[in-house]
């Protein structure tokens, strides 16, 4: 949002009051966890799906190799998210 922590002095008042009001509101395991899911769910998945169809791959497979990801990205967004 400002460039990083060498730029704080440099914020628009707004940017105080967001951090203010809503911190660490929702950095927290869970939360990091929902959107690693859905960056799963929802970017994964479909590229996964469209590219093993167009191989002609199975449905186990596709279920397979995007669950891998979904699990890894859903690790990866609980862990960087509840990181403070």
């Amino acid at each position: 949002m400002i460039g990083g922590p060498d730029n704080v002095a440099k914020a628009l008042p707004s940017y105080a009051a967001f951090i203010a009001d809503y911190g660490n509101a929702f950095r927290s395991f869970q939360h990091g966890a929902l959107h690693g899911f859905f960056t799963g769910l929802f970017f994964v998945l479909p590229i996964t799906a469209i590219n093993s169809l167009f191989e002609q791959k199975s449905w186990k497979y596709i279920v397979v190799t995007s669950g891998y990801c979904m699990v890894s990205l859903t690790i990866m967004g609980a862990i960087i998210c509840g990181w403070k």
